[in-house]
């Protein structure tokens, strides 16, 4: 039934049972008055009920919630405009008599205007009509399931929108403008996702009410036929922006998520936000909150967002490319997560940015070309270090700290390449050698008495080391001091290769920084302090500086052989000596400044170096245990070559004959003293040399007594009786014991009684030759034997 636009002025039919069959009932744009009549239950069938724009008065009835397949109920317009009418009548009677009650009508040009005692007003004699429908909206709007139009707009409904209404799920459109309507609207409005809500001109989005004056979140966010959807007072768009990125970051799970995602209370106190005076956020720090998740794109929209800082969080996923529109953006802090992929391009645009972490990350790539603004050494860090998690590490050309795996990090201003510098002092050391020999050359006094050797060229090159068979003319030993010469140099090189810091290649450069989770500035870890380094300049003095005095001594001393073979052996082995001992300087220097992070390992990374240049004179030891016959003898040569300067053939120029001559004289003046106390040794040698002649001179003439005895007591022992013989026999005896005592009484002068007993054993020999005694058993005979004998 379709009555639209009639002009009918009545009040509704309460004769309505004929009627159950009905399903669209069409009585808009009329002047129907009176109430809603509680008979429009008995169309059951009904679906759609449109009484709008008419001058219906009273409430809302519960029966209207009886038609359950109701599909669209259009009751907007109701409430007409206030209309005053002369006060002599009122409802009948005069104005002073009126005392109110529940209905009042006027007639006026054919339209009946009747009005509720709410809606009547009384003004001196006139009397004003408000007609609406009024009260609250029913509850129960759950058991209509199908309602898909529900308009109660331009009406005086009063009191709380019914939360039963976001239960509507098949709603299109929901016009509850214009009323009266008090509260905040629901949350649960938030679930019609499809629906037109239309709330303007209720008190409680007009400001009217502090604590209402913004919509609920999930109807700002959700609904977008919310008729404030884009208001930025009561639905603040940033507010959905960062309800989103709550939800993409599992929010649930945060460690701290106050206020977030809160229905009515303001963005700006969600935990971690920070707001400008306009209400838009210019920082978001929820560093260390548990973030999980990915990292929204919606944050791209933040414009005015100047600080980022998601740190210390369990973030996965890739950087979304929409922070590239934050150009306003300072500070983006995203370490200490879980982000892979690559860094988008966008992020070269952030022009303003000072402060870039995207260290301890999964990233891959390279990051865009950035030059920040304030730039100190932690200002951009990313996990461009060695060794990385993947094959190559992150590419930040424009980095001012790279980390590796490790958490360790350095500054890109310390990329060394040591490798390059170690040639350029080798050259130099070379170049200094050739100024020696140089000045060599031409002999300067200074210098000449400086470096001139009192030694030979063997003590220079050392004689312990194998370098000292540079000297000599063997193949063999060249051989083996070539090889140990470039064992050595390649020891050094491994350690200087080591020590090379280059970002993209696992070296052995210990990383001297830090950056702590807790802190966005990065500390050195180093405590290498100045008694380290003075222990090392001392170790490698008393180690390095006789090899370099020795290796200087061999150049400058090498012209003076001319040109000759020897002259080639100074001179080289003079320059490995330099040469060597520069490098192990360099690599002592440039190791110990790569991985020593404390005084101890200073010391100990010094004291290893330096074992690699002992490696010469350990190879010596080990030849001289192996091959001590064959070492000799190569030594011996080279000290027979070598240690006779006088046939160098030299030239000698003036000056150095004044220098010979004043050593000449030097030593002159210590022979002179030498020979006076030679006179003096001579002197008392002399003196003892004539005692020892006086001695002899007596034991001769003793001796002669002696021998002239022997002959006496030979001629006569023939004519000795027995008697006689016994008795010069014992005389005999006496007498030589008498000598025996002088002889030990003279035991200083031993050698010439030695001789004496060796001419009286040769004078007895000769006697019994020439007179052999004869054999006979006669008394006389025994006596003779047995003197003989004694004699």
């Amino acid at each position: 039934l379709d009555l639209t636009e009639n002009k009918i002025n009545q009040e509704i039919s309460v004769n309505l049972d004929g009627l159950s069959s009905m399903k669209e009932l069409f009585l808009s744009y009329n002047y129907f008055s009176g109430t809603i009549p509680n008979k429009i239950r008995s169309l059951a069938r009904l679906e759609t009920l449109h009484l709008d724009h008419n001058s219906l008065h009273g409430t809302i009835p519960d029966d209207v919630l009886s038609l359950v397949r109701l599909r669209e109920l259009k009751l907007s317009h109701n409430g007409q405009e206030r209309q005053c009418f002369p006060g002599f009548f009122l409802c009948g009677l005069d104005t002073s008599e009126y005392q109110g009650g529940d209905v009042c009508c006027n007639s006026d040009n054919g339209k009946t205007i009747c009005s509720d005692e709410a809606g009547v007003e009384t003004e001196k004699n006139d009397f004003c009509l408000t007609p609406a429908l009024r009260g609250t909206i029913p509850v129960g709007f759950g058991n209509t399931p199908y309602l898909e139009v529900l308009d109660v707009s331009n009406n005086l409904l009063t009191g709380n929108i019914p939360p039963e209404i976001g239960l509507l799920s098949r709603i299109e459109v929901l016009n509850l403008a214009n009323n009266t309507f008090t509260g905040s609207i629901p949350s649960v409005l938030g679930a019609l996702v499809n629906a037109a809500v239309l709330v303007k001109g209720n008190s409680m989005i007009t400001g009217q009410h502090n604590n209402d004056e913004i919509a609920p979140l999930s109807l700002c966010n959700n609904v977008r036929g919310f008729e404030f959807f884009r208001d930025p007072t009561l639905c603040p768009p940033e507010r959905n922006l960062l309800r989103k990125f709550y939800f993409e970051a599992k929010g649930q799970e945060w460690t701290n998520s106050t206020g977030w995602v809160g229905e009515y209370n303001s963005h700006c106190e969600w935990h971690g936000v920070e707001c400008n005076d306009e209400e838009q956020v210019i920082s978001l720090a929820l560093g260390n909150g548990g973030l999980s998740g990915r990292i929204s794109g919606a944050i791209g929209d933040l414009r005015m967002l100047q600080t980022v800082d998601l740190r210390d969080n369990d973030l996965k996923g890739s950087i979304p490319s929409e922070i590239g529109h934050l150009l306003n953006l300072t500070s983006l802090i995203l370490s200490f997560n879980e982000i892979t992929g690559t860094v988008p391009t966008g992020i070269a645009n952030l022009s303003n940015l000072e402060l870039l972490h995207l260290h301890d990350n999964r990233l891959q790539g390279t990051v865009p070309r950035l030059v920040l603004k304030g730039q100190t050494k932690s200002s951009f860090i990313a996990d461009c270090g060695s060794p990385s998690d993947f094959d190559s590490p992150l590419d930040c050309p424009d980095c001012t700290m790279c980390c590796n795996s490790y958490q360790q990090c350095d500054v890109t201003t310390a990329t060394k390449r040591f490798g390059v510098w170690a040639g350029v002092v080798m050259g130099l050391v070379f170049g200094f050698l050739c100024l020696v020999l140089l000045a060599s050359l031409l002999q300067r006094k200074g210098l000449y008495q400086c470096f001139s050797l009192k030694s030979d060229a063997y003590d220079a090159v050392g004689k312990d080391s194998v370098y000292c068979f540079f000297l000599s003319n063997s193949i063999t030993a060249w051989v083996l001091a070539i090889v140990v010469l470039v064992a050595q140099v390649i020891c050094f090189t491994v350690y200087i290769d080591g020590a090379t810091l280059v970002f993209d290649s696992d070296k052995d450069w210990v990383y001297q920084y830090v950056c702590p989770r807790d802190n966005l500035a990065c500390r050195m870890t180093s405590d290498n302090g100045g008694l380290g380094w003075i222990f090392f300049a001392i170790f490698l003095a008393v180690h390095l500086l006789s090899d370099v005095v020795n290796g200087l001594k061999l150049v400058w001393n090498g012209p003076r052989y001319g040109l000759s073979w020897k002259t080639c052996q100074c001179l080289f082995g003079g320059i490995c000596l330099c040469s060597i001992s520069a490098l192990a300087l360099y690599s002592s220097v440039v190791y110990n400044v790569a991985i020593s992070r404390s005084n101890l390992e200073l010391i100990f990374n010094t004291v290893i170096l330096l074992f690699v240049n002992d490696l010469d004179e350990k190879m010596y030891s080990c030849l001289e245990t192996i091959r001590p016959k064959w070492m000799k003898m190569t030594c011996d040569n080279i000290k027979t070559t070598f240690s006779n300067n006088s046939d160098s053939g030299e030239e000698i120029d003036g000056e150095e004959i004044k220098g010979a001559i004043l050593e000449h004289r030097g030593r002159i003046v210590e022979l002179e003293e030498g020979i006076e106390v030679y006179k003096v040794n001579v002197t008392t040698l002399e003196d003892e040399l004539n005692t020892l002649k006086e001695s002899i001179v007596l034991q001769r003439e003793e001796y002669n007594k002696l021998f002239e005895i022997v002959q006496i007591i030979y001629q006569r022992s023939n004519t000795f009786t027995s008697h006689e013989g016994e008795e010069k026999t014992g005389q005999a005896k006496s007498f030589m014991k008498q000598r025996v005592g002088k002889e030990e009484t003279n035991k200083n002068i031993s050698d010439p009684a030695r001789g004496i007993n060796r001419e009286a054993e040769t004078c007895t020999e000769k006697l019994n030759k020439d007179h052999p005694p004869k054999r006979t058993k006669s008394k006389r005979s025994r006596n003779r034997n047995y003197f003989r004998s004694f004699v």
